[in-house]
């Protein structure tokens, strides 16, 4: 393989030696573009010295360098040029202030915000529907008790206990479980003592807490008792 070996013009441009090394190589600027992966715009940019097209100077150097390193060149060399060059050079026009500092939400494109924003509103919506299903489960089952009264006096010695529970749910009425007709109604007979009688009427469906009512009964025979209020 033979080598060219080109001697530099010292008082040439960053971008002039940069042409120079590429036209020794016979490639063209697409063809570099294509090897590093860099826009061509920016090759080109570097090539012309129009610095003020190129990006920040973090990124202007690391494609610099790459530029330089696939051409075969002296990294450090060209680095200390392009700093030799550029380093009073305000790529963003303005040169009364110092670098405008580049935050992290500026690199955030909207189609970006718009993924997050329908992640965090399916999340939520999936957590309200877990939340609100488990609380139909756990949640005490619809209980309601027609007869008797609460506080009732009978002289009576058995009394109905009738109701209606929601549908697949379990009834008992003191401890006892009562069977349930389709439409979740119940009826039993519970005998009474003499005196005060609490019947506890308890309905609860599979893993939910119970509802529990309760219904004081006063059996009066022999003699006149009342129930205080």
């Amino acid at each position: 393989m033979t080598f060219v070996i080109r001697k530099f013009d010292y008082t040439q441009s960053l971008g002039e030696k940069l042409k120079a090394i590429r036209h020794c190589t016979n490639k063209t600027l697409s063809e570099m573009a294509q090897t590093t992966k860099i826009n061509k715009n920016i090759l080109k940019s570097f090539e012309n010295g129009d610095y003020i097209r190129l990006p920040d100077p973090v990124y202007a150097r690391n494609f610099l360098k790459i530029y330089v390193q696939s051409l075969g060149g002296n990294t450090d060399y060209f680095l200390k040029q392009f700093e030799s060059e550029c380093g009073t050079c305000d790529f963003k026009k303005n040169n009364n202030f110092p670098r405008e500092r580049t935050h992290s939400f500026q690199f955030l494109v909207p189609s970006r915000f718009i993924k997050m924003f329908a992640i965090v509103l399916l999340a939520l919506a999936m957590t309200t529907y877990l939340g609100s299903q488990i609380r139909s489960i756990v949640s005490p089952p619809d209980l309601v008790v027609y007869e008797p009264p609460d506080g009732i006096l009978t002289q009576e010695a058995l009394i109905t206990v009738t109701g209606q529970a929601q549908e697949g749910a379990r009834v008992k009425v003191n401890g006892v479980d009562i069977l349930l007709s389709q439409n979740g109604t119940f009826e039993t007979d519970i005998a009474l003592e003499r005196g005060l009688n609490v019947i506890s009427i308890e309905s609860a469906k599979r893993y939910s807490q119970p509802a529990i009512e309760y219904r004081r009964v006063v059996l009066q025979q022999d003699h006149l008792f009342s129930l205080a209020p």
